[in-house]
């Protein structure tokens, strides 16, 4: 019951607020060419921190704070405010001709940081710093920051076509909620605000009145992971990273959208509800 009503209360919310940020995300700074060659407002992942900061005021108001100084529910208020903000200055003033992480490497060697590179560094520096807390050993806490930013970079990754990122999240959602029913860290109402706020996202990214941007999508990877590093063990956390760095490696070498569209059912998957087919690539660490 209280999972239901933190949901339902939350998506309410997140629709509510959605509606009273259209005319910020109408401003000229925040619109963007889409893969269809349309002008539309990019950074809607704002919505995130948005929703979260005064659910977790109210969430707070009803069960009280408890003793832990910083827990959970602080870590992924970190995650989804940091990576938000990081995610956001790549929105704005990404440098779109470096791409991937050899492409943000060689401009740093050639003295020019780049946004990308800035929130590569940036989130993973985030990623500790949310870990802390909860995580044993030092080894621990590396494996822990490395699943998050790395997530992070994947739900990036993902973000190329409209709806596509929330698409993957939605049953990796699913299943970080399924690891984290009856864990001993509450984190469960926490999650399914993030979760109530990207399914308030989901038909507007769909229908391509606007992008969630760096913003959001940073924010869902990092919701993912941080779920992974609460609610698995050792070993499937080890499995997690080794997935994570495998996807990361691969966007290095290989097209998504291209993989997607070679396979019938995935394109299906992927297409459905959408206007246009995509055909236009982008990548995690350097924008799209």
């Amino acid at each position: 019951m209280k999972a239901a009503v933190v949901f339902a209360g939350s998506a309410v919310g997140a629709c509510a607020l959605l509606a009273m940020l259209r005319p910020l995300l109408a401003h000229p700074s925040l619109s963007r060419i889409n893969y269809a060659g349309r002008d539309i407002p990019t950074a809607a992942g704002i919505l995130f921190p948005a929703v979260y900061v005064p659910a977790c005021v109210i969430i707070l108001m009803v069960e009280g704070g408890g003793t832990q100084v910083f827990g959970v529910r602080e870590s992924l208020l970190l995650l989804v405010v940091g990576m938000c903000l990081l995610g956001l200055v790549d929105d704005v003033a990404g440098n779109r001709d470096a791409r991937g992480f050899k492409g943000h490497f060689k401009a740093l060697f050639n003295g020019e940081v780049t946004t990308g590179m800035l929130k590569a560094a940036g989130g993973f520096v985030l990623a500790i710093a949310a870990v802390i807390s909860f995580s044993l050993r030092w080894w621990d806490v590396i494996v822990n920051a490395a699943i998050i930013a790395l997530a992070a970079n994947l739900g990036n990754l993902m973000d190329i076509a409209p709806g596509r990122s929330i698409k993957v999240f939605l049953p990796a959602f699913i299943g970080v909620v399924a690891l984290n029913w009856r864990a001993p860290v509450d984190v469960m109402p926490y999650l399914l605000v993030v979760g109530a706020t990207a399914l308030a996202l989901f038909s507007g990214d769909l229908a391509e009145r606007f992008m969630l941007g760096d913003a959001g999508s940073n924010v869902l990877g990092a919701t993912i992971g941080l779920a992974v590093a609460v609610g698995a063990g050792w070993w499937w956390r080890l499995e997690a990273l080794a997935f994570l760095l495998l996807m990361n490696a691969l966007s290095e070498k290989f097209s998504f959208s291209s993989i997607i569209a070679s396979n019938r059912a995935l394109n299906w998957l992927d297409s459905l509800g959408r206007m246009y087919p995509p055909d236009k690539e982008g990548e995690g660490v350097g924008g799209k």
